[in-house]
């Protein structure tokens, strides 16, 4: 008899922390729901705002700046610009409207890290991507390769340097020149 009692109100006890789990676990989903989908009063009227969030970040990582200047010192006589959007680069010479703008959101959020330009500052003559371990990944991998397939199709060369086996700046001058020569 003692053990039906026992047992009885283990059953009692685990479905009560059950249900409070539960109630938990669901009140969590409606905050953070709530949090998500329902803009705050101060977002929902930000044009109304004096200051927005935000706050200055480089423009370029550590090793992106070590990369530049050796790129400044490989390549003195031309413009060097850094993380240039594709869709400042390229654009489709499709017929119609829909299919240029079906291109263009093809590319819209791609960056290059450096583009060489030359001394006239209009013509694109590499482009110029700083892999680091980042690259690896499979969804890396292909965004990549969609941006060298666009770069490729409007006939930008892309070069392709690891961030760990960085040339010296002899070397990044002879194989840079080599592909501008090449124009």
């Amino acid at each position: 008899m003692e053990m039906v009692v026992v047992l009885g109100f283990v059953v009692v006890a685990i479905g009560f922390i059950v249900l409070l789990m539960r109630r938990r676990t669901h009140e969590a989903t409606i905050a953070h729901t709530d949090s998500d989908d329902t803009p705050s009063a101060a977002i929902q009227d930000a044009d109304a705002q004096s200051v927005w969030p935000f706050v200055p970040m480089p423009i370029m990582t550590d090793t992106e700046v070590v990369f530049f200047d050796r790129l400044t010192q490989a390549i003195p006589e031309c413009y060097i610009f850094v993380q240039v959007q594709l869709s400042r680069m390229i654009e489709s010479d499709s017929d119609t409207a829909s299919e240029r703008n079906f291109w263009f959101n093809r590319i819209c959020r791609q960056s290059v890290d450096y583009v060489l330009v030359d001394n006239d500052a209009q013509r694109i003559l590499v482009a110029i991507e700083l892999d680091d371990w980042t690259h690896q990944s499979r969804s890396r991998e292909k965004a990549d390769a969609k941006k060298d397939k666009a770069l490729a199709s409007a006939g930008i060369a892309v070069m392709r340097y690891h961030a760990e086996r960085m040339p010296s700046v002899e070397i990044l001058r002879a194989e840079l020149l080599e592909v501008i020569e090449q124009l």
